[in-house]
């Protein structure tokens, strides 16, 4: 091909510049529609849990109090096994994008397994930490129903972390609508079944609060046998699934290699709900206000915050196919892409969140005090949005390029060894400046989301340099 000179050399460049805008629209063309179910489905898991608060409200301020309580401390397990798991579906894309189909079968098994084997472990631990509330409270009515609830939602931890491997195996096949269509099932029956276990209709003993994790039970096990149904009777699964049902012995080194991926993402986030945890223990000797307000802020911050987590997963899937096809080009738009679309989504909530910040605190609570102090926490956390977009967009493009072991190093110093000291410092104490109560939260969750966002940035740059370079010499 000649080279471009003179006036051709502008004519080129404009060419390569339309073409590189036109792969990164047809990238985003493909990252959207995987992202949006995903967007549904995280949302349909927030809806589940709003309509565990409201249900348990209206059985009593103690069932609303240990279903709040009881989740608290289920969550950070149950999210640790989920984290785990999370690295199925860009192994899975990775295989596709190999032409590896033959494989795909015999990963999910694995994954089932290790879903499997993440319950064996993590109901004990439930369990055990069902006796800690005694520690927490003198309220003893309301420890009993928080353990209550942990022992009903503990059964059913199996289904739920098996529907995850299963949604794994359909994400790393570009088919994030089958979970959509589940998990909105899930919202809708979790409402008729809350109110039967909860209030005792049909015959059922009356629950209170610990209905709710019973209903939640249930709806895992529906949510699993939906699943399972609709990748066994798809036909794009069909070359393999007999792989996938099968239940010949694992292969230990394949579990090992899912762990040794998996478990710096569920440490991960681990060590980020735990700080949002810690945080509402400072908070807490500090009087209503300054909780209930923080509240609202992380309400709002967590329901924008599915945003960006769902173009993270969408990046890591599109990112592995096109690195496991060796893709340069197609690994470069995905990169990009993702990046364009998450702060483009950055910007859209900032000013959302701060123009109508009032307005968002009125639907929650009228009371000035709360709407005064919520107002303002409120624009902390629109500015909060970037650093946060960054850092789970970062977090889904390592994983897409299978560098995981970084993620916990970075996320433990940024979140526990910058975030929550700064956290303390500013709220309670009048080292720095007066106590800025949670104020000083949410300076400290923006500095150590900041440095998080750094440090994972650099981590992908640095390993897409070393990726591409390698995609380059293949290719030669």
């Amino acid at each position: 091909m000649p080279a471009c000179s003179g006036s051709l050399k502008e004519e080129c460049m404009e060419g390569k510049k339309e073409m590189n805008k036109t792969w990164n629209l047809k990238e985003m063309k493909k990252l959207i529609p995987l992202a949006l179910p995903v967007l549904v489905v995280n949302l349909s898991i927030v809806g589940m849990g709003a309509v565990d608060a409201i249900v348990a409200g209206r059985a009593g301020v103690t069932d609303m109090a240990a279903v709040a309580l009881g989740s608290s401390v289920y969550l950070p397990v149950a999210l640790f096994a989920c984290g785990v798991l999370m690295i199925i579906g860009p192994v899975i894309a990775n295989m596709r994008g190999k032409s590896h189909e033959s494989r795909v079968g015999y990963m999910t098994n694995h994954g089932l397994w290790l879903a499997l084997m993440l319950s064996l472990v993590s109901m004990p631990v439930i369990y055990v930490l069902r006796n800690v509330f005694g520690w927490i409270s003198d309220d003893v009515a309301m420890c009993q129903m928080a353990s209550a609830y942990m022992f009903a939602i503990m059964w059913g931890l199996p289904a739920n972390l098996g529907f995850v491997a299963l949604k794994s195996l359909n994400e790393g096949s570009n088919m994030t609508r089958p979970a959509m269509y589940v998990g909105l099932c899930g919202l809708l029956l979790n409402i008729p079944l809350n109110y039967i276990f909860v209030f005792g209709l049909y015959g059922f003993p009356r629950m209170g609060g610990a209905g709710c994790g019973a209903a939640t039970a249930v709806i895992f096990y529906i949510e699993f046998l939906l699943m399972f149904l609709l990748v066994y009777l798809n036909p794009k699964h069909r070359p393999y699934r007999r792989h996938i049902v099968s239940w010949r012995r694992p292969t230990p080194s394949v579990i090992t290699h899912l762990m040794r991926l998996g478990v710096p993402i569920g440490v991960s986030q681990l060590c980020e709900v735990m700080l949002f945890c810690a945080a509402a223990l400072v908070l807490a000797p500090l009087g209503e206000t300054q909780v209930a307000s923080h509240q609202i802020a992380g309400n709002v911050g967590g329901l924008v915050f599915m945003l960006p987590l769902s173009v993270g997963l969408a990046a890591s899937i599109r990112v592995a196919y096109h690195h496991g096809r060796k893709d340069l080009a197609g690994t470069k738009s995905a990169v990009l892409s993702s990046y364009v679309l998450v702060l483009t989504i950055c910007l859209c909530t900032f000013g959302g969140i701060t123009l109508f910040r009032e307005q968002i605190v009125h639907l929650y609570n009228d009371s000035e005090m709360i709407v005064s102090t919520a107002s303002v926490l409120l624009i902390l956390a629109a500015a909060y949005q970037l650093p946060d977009c960054l850092q789970v967009l970062s977090v889904g493009v390592l994983r897409g390029f299978r560098d995981t072991a970084s993620i916990t190093v970075i996320t433990f110093f940024s979140y526990w060894i910058v975030g929550f000291p700064v956290c303390y410092i500013l709220a309670r104490t009048n080292w720095i400046v007066p106590a800025m109560g949670a104020r000083g939260i949410w300076i400290g969750f923006i500095i150590g989301l900041s440095v998080a966002a750094v440090l994972l940035l650099w981590r992908v740059r640095r390993t897409t340099r070393r990726e591409f370079a390698l995609m380059r010499q293949e290719g030669e």
